[in-house]
């Protein structure tokens, strides 16, 4: 009787499952770094933002712990790590990318509402964490959460002012206050989405509370609904 080769199981199972997982392949450090933080976020999402491990964070980047730690040293930085790439994407990649000056201040605040709500649908990882986040009000986490929110605030607030000089705005409207409103509206989105509300659904409640709150119709014009 010939006896086989026994079967590579490394390859068919994950670590999890008591196999030994296969050796990472080689990384520029900075890949390497983003793909851990990739895998943190996911992780983060998944089981809480304080509450993801660095073995949970290396098992799903297929690396040593040993690794996880190498480019974050302690767990207080891997959440660090996450919410600050969580402000990135949230400030750089939705606010500032949704920027149009061409265009009337409620109908961007708008646009920026709906690719939030978009987000949910191709970054759901990122929406989940800034959820946690944004209620985390103790600690480091939320000192963090202040200037990201700080932040949101000012660029919001740079859109409603253009507004008022475009004749945009409603007369009289408090920008500070109207800025936290607009800001707020984003947990409103994540909420109707998460809870089944459709994109039309959204749409329509976004551009209801825009044109009720914000917009201003000169005098003898009625806005278009």
């Amino acid at each position: 009787m010939v006896n086989k080769k026994p079967p590579d199981l490394t390859s068919k199972y994950p670590a999890d499952e008591g196999v030994r997982p296969r050796r990472a392949s080689r990384m520029r450090p900075a890949d390497r770094r983003q793909q851990i933080l990739r895998c943190a976020l996911a992780e983060a999402a998944r089981l809480g933002l304080e509450r993801a491990r660095p073995s949970d964070v290396a098992r799903a980047a297929g690396v040593a712990v040993s690794t996880v730690f190498h480019y974050f040293p302690t767990r207080e930085e891997l959440a660090l790590g996450i919410v600050e790439e969580v402000d990135r994407f949230l400030l750089e990649d939705l606010l500032a990318a949704t920027e149009d000056p061409t265009r009337p201040a409620p109908q961007v605040i708008e646009a920026i509402l709906m690719v939030f709500k978009d987000a949910i649908d191709t970054h759901e990882d990122y929406v989940r964490v800034w959820l946690e986040w944004s209620v985390s009000v103790r600690g480091g986490l939320w000192r963090r959460y202040l200037v990201f929110y700080r932040a949101a605030l000012d660029g919001i607030g740079a859109i409603l002012a253009r507004g008022v000089a475009q004749g945009a705005i409603r007369p009289g409207t408090d920008l500070k206050v109207a800025a936290r409103v607009v800001v707020s509206l984003a947990h409103m989105v994540a909420q109707m989405s998460f809870s089944g509300a459709t994109a039309d659904d959204v749409a329509a409640t976004v551009h209801s509370l825009m044109k009720a709150y914000l917009e201003h119709a000169p005098t003898g014009v009625t806005s278009p609904e």
